[in-house]
């Protein structure tokens, strides 16, 4: 028994002795050999091991090679998939007699991998189960088994192209160790390295590299660290054909614009804006698709604070759905650097946001939204529903107001004209409609001092700002709009001339309109309009206005009005009809005009066209009729002027000239009274021509002729007045004594001159002294010592001689007889010169 234990001893001394010393007599390539083997065994792919092998036995075989390539399969751009420039390993001896390979350590320096994926979706990381044919193997047993301990990259450089895709991304100076027992045993590897120019450091546990391989998931546990991102990820991954992702992560990227590029995400904005980025959920689907729920993402930069829960669906174009929380400290500011153009954006400041959020990242839908904007120029607040899509989309409640409504259009892109008008505004309403065509119900809007309730809508799709509504206005004063500066009522005065001031136009340009109003008082400088009814139509600087009923000057009125402000000269054209109107009322309040009183119809239709409202006036072509009851002539009595004496044949044939009293006839107390007068005007460049002008009262009646200058502000008319003495009404027309009485008045309107038109009153006054001439002359009155009818009505001495003083020309031609006529002629011609104007010196004429 001793010495079979001796002999045993023996033999394992013998072998141990072996194992040391055999190393040294085997030559190095029978261990390259091996290597070889071993490695290709592992990887399932050529391992050709380039550079020298030095070897050690104790107390493992331990081997280096100066070079190592890894063979590509067939098809790819490249031979080889690894290049090293030194391989280091080590493997168990003792297993080597069982015909198994246990490798201690497989270690690359300076490796160069490339990954790549063919057009057709073949990649060169699958690693086949074998289809390399192993030399044929004498005795019992087949294969060789192997497992790596431990393997490590030094210094590597790793390249992945897609030639599907058109992508390649590259990892340089990578440093990995990693232990597998085996394709169906677990993988750990810790990796640091530069991966498209950002540094980072790795830790990855994968369950079963042999799922990676055959493309089914497998389970990771992944921590990742660099400048650009920290993150973990635990879940399962499933490479090959359709890569894809499903676990749970946690992420902190100082700058989700660099993340999203790195990632290289076709965003249809621009990150930067957002800053950082904290988040966590799960992630789930293919990496070209994936969907992350979050659990958690808050975004914060100098300019935005936001918070979201929900899931964002990574397609082509991104899918959000969840609640999110917002506030903007400069939101116009934001939008413009994310590249999302939405109208006034300059005006956009603070804003605070609460909605859920839903839809694809470029045609977001926001529902139960409640934002609220404050700033400078707009404070806001809506309460609804919107949508980004399209040309966007909103319904829901709104209040805003704005101090600042010209700088707020101005950053709307709409241009305004100068002036002190739309300074403020308020709206409250539902509103519903585009970013750019919206309208309002129930509204309740203020601009300036304007107040309005009912619809409205508001088009920015056009070349123009378009307008439309069917507003109740209430007491409307459009004062402020006709002229540069606001208007002031001011106490009624006499006109001046008509304004020359270049009309102020330029806001009917500005904007396209489509209005129905309805207003209590509606107040146009000195116009007052009461309970009116408007359409308005503004398009292109052409105005068209309809009011179908409004009252004003004491009557209610109807009509229509066209002014074309698109021309260099804007034209105008007027009808408008009105009954029961205060013509005092109409005349003052419009032409300064108040000598004329009563009551009655107006038609007026008339066009005109010009920069001023003198050029206006100036070049006014139309037709004016009226039809006036029961008022008065302000400034002239016709009646006391044609009834002073009896009739003024009497007082020329009595000599009592002198005590005719026309003064109070003329005065600013005197009034001639009418039961009807009646015009009708054709006017034609601003002049009023008399086609019909005819008074009637009980005791008077005036027919008119002759021109009103409206451009000018003066007149030029003759009354023809007939009286019935008796005043009985009859309505009869009865001369005085066959002499009719005309009168003129001429002049301003402001004061317009009254004076008896002569050139009729001559002629009667001639026919009817005729016949005393005669009679005086040829001597059949009486006596010559009688009383002499020539020498009371012409003051003479009784001499048939004509009064050569009362001639300019009297002393420069030769004295003539006179006939009967011419001293008849002569005779009234003073007797009326001295009745109106007072005796006239010799070297005067008088009037006529």
């Amino acid at each position: 028994m001793k010495r079979i234990f001796l002999i045993l001893a023996g033999i394992v001394g013998l072998l141990l002795v072996a194992a040391l010393t055999v190393p040294f007599f085997v030559p190095k390539s029978v261990y390259k050999t091996q290597i070889e083997k071993a490695a290709t065994g592992a990887l399932k792919r050529d391992v050709v091991l380039t550079g020298d092998v030095s070897v050690s036995v104790f107390p493992r075989i331990s081997a280096s090679v100066g070079g190592v390539t890894v063979a590509n399969p067939e098809g790819f751009s490249a031979p080889n998939m690894i290049e090293a420039g030194e391989l280091r390993g080590s493997v168990k001896w003792m297993p080597l007699l069982s015909r198994r390979v246990e490798v201690q350590e497989l270690s690359f320096v300076d490796a160069n991998v490339q990954l790549e994926k063919l057009a057709d979706g073949q990649t060169n990381w699958e690693f086949g189960s074998g289809d390399t044919e192993q030399p044929a193997q004498s005795g019992e047993g087949g294969g060789v088994s192997a497992s790596i301990a431990k393997a490590s990259l030094k210094n590597a450089s790793l390249t992945y192209t897609d030639r599907e895709a058109g992508t390649e991304y590259a990892l340089k100076d990578l440093n990995l160790d990693a232990s597998m027992q085996g394709f169906d045993k677990p993988l750990k590897a810790r990796a640091d390295g530069i991966f498209q120019d950002q540094a980072f450091d790795i830790d990855l546990a994968v369950d079963t590299p042999e799922l990676l391989q055959s493309g089914q998931p497998a389970k990771i546990d992944a921590t990742f660290d660099s400048k650009l991102a920290k993150g973990k990820f635990g879940g399962a991954v499933t490479l090959g054909d359709a890569p894809a992702l499903d676990g749970t992560f946690s992420l902190n990227a100082p700058d989700l614009a660099a993340v999203a590029d790195f990632a290289s995400l076709d965003l249809p904005v621009n990150l930067a804006p957002l800053g950082a980025g904290d988040m966590s959920g799960t992630v789930s689907g293919p990496f070209d698709a994936l969907m992350i729920k979050f659990d958690g993402l808050d975004l914060k930069s100098d300019l935005l604070d936001l918070g979201f829960t929900g899931s964002v669906d990574l397609k082509e174009t991104p899918v959000v759905d969840g609640q999110l929380q917002a506030a903007a400290s400069n939101t116009g500011e934001l939008l413009k650097q994310m590249g999302i153009e939405v109208p006034a954006e300059d005006a956009l400041e603070k804003v605070d946001i609460a909605s859920k959020v839903s839809g694809p990242a470029d045609a977001l839908s926001l529902t139960g939204l409640d934002i609220k904007h404050s700033g400078a120029l707009l404070n806001a607040s809506y309460k609804g529903q919107a949508s980004l899509a399209g040309d966007g989309s909103i319904k829901g409640t709104i209040d805003a107001s704005s101090n600042e409504l010209r700088a707020l259009l101005k950053a709307a892109d709409v241009e305004m004209p100068e002036g002190d008008t739309l300074k403020t505004f308020s709206t409250a309403g539902d509103i519903s409609g585009s970013f750019k065509k919206l309208s309002i119900s129930n509204l309740n809007f203020a601009l300036d001092d304007i107040r309005a309730t009912g619809t409205a809508g508001l088009n920015l799709g056009g070349a123009k700002p378009q307008l439309t509504g069917d507003l109740d206005m209430g007491e409307l004063d459009l004062s402020p709009f006709l002229a540069a500066e606001d208007q002031e009522k001011k106490p009624q005065q006499p006109m001046q001339g008509w304004s020359t001031e270049p009309l102020d136009l330029a806001g009917l340009n500005a904007v396209n309109a489509n209005l129905k109003i309805k207003t209590s008082t509606l107040t146009l400088g000195n116009v007052v309009l009461k309970d009116a009814r408007m359409d308005v139509v503004l398009k292109n600087g052409k105005l068209k206005a309809d009011l179908p009923a409004f009252n004003a000057f004491g009557g209610s009125w109807a009509g229509k009005m066209n002014l074309d402000a698109s021309a260099a000269k804007p034209a105008l054209s007027l009808d408008m009809t009105g009954d029961s109107v205060g013509v005092s009322s109409l005349l003052g309040t419009l032409a300064g005009f108040d000598k004329l009183t009563g009551t009655g119809s107006f038609a007026v239709s008339a066009t005109s066209s010009g920069t001023s409202i003198d050029e206006i006036m100036k070049g006014l072509n139309g037709e004016l009729s009226t039809k006036l009851n029961d008022g008065a002539i302000k400034g002239l009595n016709v009646a006391q002027l044609v009834r002073s004496k009896d009739s003024l044949l009497q007082a020329v044939t009595s000599g009592q000239l002198q005590s005719l009293d026309f003064a109070s006839a003329l005065s600013p107390e005197a009034k001639t009274d009418f039961s009807s007068f009646d015009t009708v005007l054709s006017v034609k460049n601003g002049v009023a021509n008399v086609d019909l002008m005819k008074l009637l009262s009980p005791v008077l009646g005036i027919d008119g002729t002759g021109n009103i200058n409206l451009g000018g502000q003066t007149l030029d008319l003759r009354l023809a007045t007939s009286i019935d003495k008796k005043g009985q009404g009859s309505g009869s027309v009865v001369q005085l004594n066959g002499i009719p009485v005309p009168i003129r008045l001429s002049g301003s309107w402001n004061k317009p001159k009254v004076t008896p038109d002569l050139s009729g009153v001559t002629n009667h006054l001639k026919q009817d002294l005729t016949g005393q001439l005669l009679e005086g002359i040829t001597g059949k009155s009486g006596s010559s010592g009688g009383a002499n009818p020539l020498a009371d009505i012409l003051g003479t001495s009784g001499s048939t001689k004509p009064d050569t003083s009362s001639t300019d020309d009297a002393a420069d031609t030769p004295a003539k007889e006179e006939t009967p006529e011419d001293l008849a002629e002569q005779a009234a011609r003073e007797a009326i010169g001295g009745l109106l104007f007072g005796k006239k010196k010799p070297e005067d004429k008088p009037d006529e």
